[in-house]
């Protein structure tokens, strides 16, 4: 992967005499990540040991999207015929979200299930560079960017945050989720630029399964990410 990922750059940076013009620019980033396929549910349980007063989420891979963000910042080639090459680095912290509708307690003698509200997210940390390509429309001087490329992410941490309340007690959750290191999520992307100021959109498909380490029973899931944010061009 990384030596795709240094060929692309390359590609990028080394274009500068085929392009007319050159663009640099920061984007603030939202977006709402969730995850899909047969080990994601959209509400599950939270096993609490009361003697340790520690507890953790039973399916942390929710398919209710979480609200995330990010920072980056951009170069992009635009040649003669309007084809653009570009490449974004930036910083992205991504939140899923999993309903708690019980919490599983032990301890002593007691095992029983209590009924329960509350959420838990898990809390990605990512490094990302996006190197991309597409072409730009122009109408009434506002540019219009359609793109493509592939998110090669490196995870730095995974934290799972749970919280719950019974009619009894608060439950809080905090353990250490990480499955994977890197990650890679084909992109689309639309954007809307006029002057130095711009919006897009965008979506992500993660190829990554973040189960593939689990042992028994069906462990797939895979994250998809739905991006929108501000552009600000330097130049």
């Amino acid at each position: 992967m990384k030596k795709i990922l240094l060929l692309l750059i390359s590609i990028i940076l080394l274009s500068d005499g085929y392009c007319q013009s050159s663009e640099y620019s920061f984007r603030l980033n939202l977006g709402l990540f969730s995850f899909s396929g047969q080990s994601s549910e959209s509400t599950t349980f939270i096993n609490y040991d009361l003697d340790k007063n520690d507890g953790y989420t039973n399916n942390p891979y929710g398919s209710k999207m979480g609200l995330s963000y990010g920072i980056s910042a951009n170069i992009s080639r635009i040649s003669k015929h309007n084809i653009i090459f570009g490449i974004d680095l930036g910083y992205e912290l991504l939140r899923s979200k999993i309903d708690i509708n019980g919490v599983w307690e032990s301890g002593g003698i007691k095992n029983e299930m209590v009924a329960a509200n509350g959420h838990t997210s898990l809390n990605y940390s990512f490094i990302n560079t996006f190197p991309y390509f597409g072409y730009r429309f122009t109408i009434s001087k506002i540019n219009i960017d359609l793109s493509g490329g592939i998110d090669f992410a490196y995870c730095l941490s995974a934290i799972e945050n749970g919280s719950a309340t019974s009619e009894t007690r608060d439950y809080n959750t905090k353990r250490d989720r990480k499955t994977i290191d890197t990650e890679l999520r084909p992109r689309i992307q639309l954007g809307l630029y006029s002057g130095n100021i711009g919006i897009y959109f965008g979506y992500s498909k993660g190829l990554r399964n973040y189960k593939s380490g689990y042992d028994g029973g069906i462990n797939v899931a895979f994250g998809n990410l739905i991006r929108f944010g501000l552009k600000y061009r330097l130049k």
